[in-house]
């Protein structure tokens, strides 16, 4: 039974830092595609989209803070 605990605390660690991870990239992504040809639109769905990508690391944040202090 701890080898099945041990997997899914495992596995929840990677999706977390996977979501992260993936998030930042892609806010970097979009921010070079706007950089390279500013145009208000552009700047638009970058702010946008970085925003909603702050909300659900936020949204993320309690739950790990309240994981580590039961264990």
């Amino acid at each position: 039974m701890e080898a099945i605990q041990l997997i899914k605390l495992a596995l929840t660690v990677i999706t977390e830092r996977l979501i992260t991870i993936i998030s930042l990239l892609t806010s970097c992504g979009l921010s070079c595609w706007v950089m390279y040809e500013p145009t208000w639109e552009r700047v638009a769905t970058l702010g946008i989209y970085v925003f909603f990508c702050y909300l659900i690391l936020v949204a993320k944040e309690p739950r790990n803070a309240a994981a580590s202090t039961t264990t």
